[in-house]
């Protein structure tokens, strides 16, 4: 083979790793990660405290979407810790994982909560994925969905 060619198809292969393999412990991961952290830090503050953290990190147009399948909006959350209508006991994340695609991420995750979520008591484990945009130099959340996950499931 000749060896411009063998370095063209290296030079081709090296162009398509994917971001992600790129990005691992990149400044974003680490900028994802503390917006999480803000995000877990405000739901167990509860209240206006939390309301003023969620209008920052959550985007205008995010959908929230829990277990129950319900879709609600930026403002449905806000609104819901200012009110008490949210309001978490306790809560622990595990298995995160985030993948950086430019200014785009996608986080995922398990929780174990105990919480009251629109006046329903809600107590678990779900499997959780946050979409997340790089915007004015700021990650926020645009989609966040969480999936319960069955006490007699092998996981």
């Amino acid at each position: 083979m000749k060896p411009r060619f063998v370095i063209i198809v290296l030079l081709a292969l090296s162009l398509a790793v994917p971001a992600l393999m790129v990005a691992q412990g990149s400044k974003a991961e680490q900028e994802v990660r503390a917006v999480l952290a803000q995000s877990e830090q405000a739901n167990l503050k509860g209240g206006a405290e939390a309301a003023a953290t969620f209008e920052k990190i959550l985007a205008d147009d995010l959908t929230r979407i829990p277990p129950s399948g319900i879709a609600l909006t930026k403002a449905d959350i806000v609104n819901g810790f200012r009110t008490g209508k949210i309001k978490v006991e306790s809560l622990e994340n595990s298995d995160i994982k985030i993948r950086i695609y430019r200014r785009t991420a996608i986080a995922t995750g398990v929780s174990t909560r105990k919480e009251t979520f629109l006046g329903a008591g809600v107590t678990g484990s779900s499997r959780w994925t946050r979409v997340l945009v790089k915007r004015g130099g700021a990650w926020q959340i645009v989609l966040s969905q969480n999936t319960n996950i069955a006490n007699s499931a092998k996981q």
